[in-house]
């Protein structure tokens, strides 16, 4: 198991991949923000992590139940990750939206 440490961090964080469509296009994808985000979960800022980029959460929490389906836990049904999914791609499209408004 990984430790997450500062200097893990740090090094991750300086290493980040660049947006492909930000460096072509010149505007920000629905994914801009995310790395960051995550980073800043790990450093335990989630206030600035859920302003960074609202889905991370709902995104985790969908993962999560996500994982445990496939790991077997047949109380998480396919209804419940159809309407974890649906709530987490509108939250990151809203929040997209807003985004190229505001800026």
């Amino acid at each position: 198991m990984v430790i997450f440490t500062r200097e893990l961090i740090n090094w991750l964080e300086a290493h980040q991949l660049p947006c492909l469509v930000k460096e072509s296009i010149g505007i920000e994808c629905p994914g801009c923000g995310f790395q960051t985000a995550v980073f800043m979960l790990l450093r335990g800022e989630i206030v600035n992590s859920v302003k960074t980029y609202p889905g991370l959460i709902p995104l985790i929490v969908f993962l999560a139940l996500a994982a445990g389906r496939i790991a077997g836990i047949k109380k998480i049904s396919p209804g419940i990750l159809k309407i974890t999914g649906f709530v987490c791609l509108i939250i990151i499209l809203i929040s997209y939206l807003l985004k190229l408004i505001t800026h």
